[in-house]
């Protein structure tokens, strides 16, 4: 005789949290955050992959994002959290994934993980790869090997300075491509302190590190 607990206990081995991996790549690296996100969840209703709601009156999927890419920047092992309900293996939404997936975007790892799990709380670092001529790459290895790189900010009224040297981790120059990895910072913050125009320069995220 099927219990209640059974029961239960089914829904809970199918209400699993699950960390999904893509890439946003060519013209796709055009759509905003808020529109990926919109992307996102039209996919999932496409494919037909339930995903829990919050309560409340606008009940919303239940999907969250690292830090937002930005616009016109290629992402790599993006990453985003979703509270499917489903019986399928995590290959399978993978697959259904891709098939309506259109070019420039691709899923290609996906795992279980915690409830509370969190990305921001799980990833303290962000790994970029910049490239560009000579003299913009010039320009910003010599920043990046400064003792200090003060930035002065005017907010709320008030002028604030902060060091950004303590929010660079390793970095190292391949030729006119500079590896960088960044702690709670956009690179473009350091274009700005070392003159660039970010149109110059093509910038990929290659993912989180721990």
């Amino acid at each position: 005789m099927l219990k209640l607990s059974d029961i239960i206990s089914d829904k809970e081995e199918m209400d699993m949290k699950k960390r999904i991996v893509f890439d946003k790549i060519r013209d796709m690296k055009y759509i905003s955050h808020l529109d990926t996100i919109r992307f996102l969840e039209r996919l999932f209703k496409k494919t037909g992959i339930n995903i829990k709601h919050s309560e409340g009156f606008t009940p919303r999927p239940k999907l969250s994002f690292g830090n937002p890419v930005s616009l016109g920047d290629e992402t790599y092992n993006e990453l985003m959290d979703a509270e499917i309900i489903s019986e399928l293996s995590n290959e399978e939404i993978l697959d259904l994934l891709n098939l309506n997936s259109p070019d420039g975007f691709y899923f290609h790892d996906i795992y279980d993980v915690p409830k509370k799990s969190a990305i921001a709380n799980d990833f303290d670092i962000l790994v970029y790869e910049i490239e560009g001529d000579e003299t913009n790459i010039d320009s910003l290895e010599k920043l990046l090997n400064s003792d200090e790189i003060i930035e002065i900010r005017e907010k709320k009224g008030k002028t604030q300075e902060r060091n950004l040297k303590d929010k660079i981790g390793n970095f190292k120059r391949v030729e006119n491509k500079i590896f960088l990895e960044l702690y709670g910072i956009s690179p473009k913050s350091l274009f700005t302190m070392a003159a660039l125009d970010s149109k110059n320069l093509d910038i990929k995220r290659m993912g989180y590190k721990k």
